[in-house]
């Protein structure tokens, strides 16, 4: 079973913010992934790398259809701000 959970580090140890379906004395793996870096790794599929740009690469172009494909959607931001308001 595959399960993505949230936590909070405090004070040395990890404090889950959602249940998990764990039987008692399961061991299990954790990958941990900060906020900012799943932030970085969400985006990461609208980033145009450098190396895989055409020359003639247009920037106002490429911003106009990151804003077309964002449109009707909250701002991340506000998304983030809302999970935490919200808690576990």
């Amino acid at each position: 079973m595959v399960q993505a959970v949230r936590a909070i580090y405090e004070h040395g140890s990890l404090r889950l913010l959602d249940s998990v379906e764990l039987t008692e004395g399961e061991q299990v793996s954790i990958t941990i992934v900060s906020e900012r870096d799943a932030i970085r790794a969400a985006l990461t599929d609208l980033l145009v790398s450098s190396d895989d740009a055409d020359e003639d690469l247009n920037e106002e172009v490429l911003m106009q259809e990151i804003e077309q494909a964002f449109q009707g959607h909250p701002p991340l931001s506000e998304t983030i701000l809302q999970e935490r308001r919200e808690g576990p």
